[in-house]
């Protein structure tokens, strides 16, 4: 399969640094390009997941997600957050669930133990996204759902599309990434039925559920 070669430096040191003020980044992020991407994940986790489902959130940041499930009485005890940053994964200290600092590349988890696993704006920081996408795939359960969420290559609306891109890839805090790209990556690890959900922006939503 040809695909972009989207291979990029370790960001992690990068959001070590931007711990502190991520969440104040984020927001605004989510309101004026990704909260539609955001609202669609997070709907579908809260529509598949069952009470006894075990979700790892890869990629957690400060465990904003996380946060929201367990107020809405999701058991903390069947989340695992996962992240590449220390200091981000150190803004989830107040989450009573399993924290692990590992790369999306390489995550230490046994095949086929989650249920659910979610990645939001962590995959286009990602410094092989084929490698992590392999990863996901191998971590999921026969009938598990994976859910992303990520900057995606899309023409512009506008003005304001334009720059919020601009600004991000001047950041230099991920890149864009193609959801053709994306899509046949996730159906090259095998049986999976594969949609992308229809986003406005530069933004891409994708669910995968593996056949059971």
């Amino acid at each position: 399969m040809t695909l972009i070669d989207y291979s990029t430096q370790d960001l992690a040191p990068l959001y070590d640094r931007l711990a502190a003020s991520y969440d104040r980044l984020h927001h605004r992020w989510l309101r004026y390009a990704g909260g539609e991407a955001q609202a669609a994940l997070e709907a579908a986790v809260r529509a598949s997941a069952t009470p006894d489902a075990r979700l790892l959130d890869a990629g957690c940041g400060t465990g904003a997600f996380a946060r929201r499930l367990i107020s809405e009485g999701f058991a903390p005890s069947r989340i695992t957050l996962l992240d590449p940053s220390d200091a981000m994964l150190g803004r989830c200290d107040d989450i009573p669930s399993h924290k692990v600092l590992g790369r999306l590349e390489a995550m230490p988890f046994e095949d086929a133990t989650f249920d659910v696993l979610t990645c939001a704006w962590a995959l286009e920081t990602a410094t092989n996204p084929a490698l992590a996408i392999s990863e996901m795939v191998r971590l999921l359960r026969p009938g598990g759902l994976l859910c992303l969420a990520f900057c995606a290559e899309q023409p512009p609306r506008g003005c304001a599309d334009w720059i919020i891109s601009q600004t991000l890839r001047l950041r230099g805090t991920g890149r864009f990434l193609r959801v053709h790209d994306i899509t046949s990556l996730i159906r090259a690890q095998g049986q999976s039925n594969v949609v992308s959900v229809p986003l406005t922006g530069p933004v891409a939503m994708v669910v995968a559920r593996l056949n059971g």
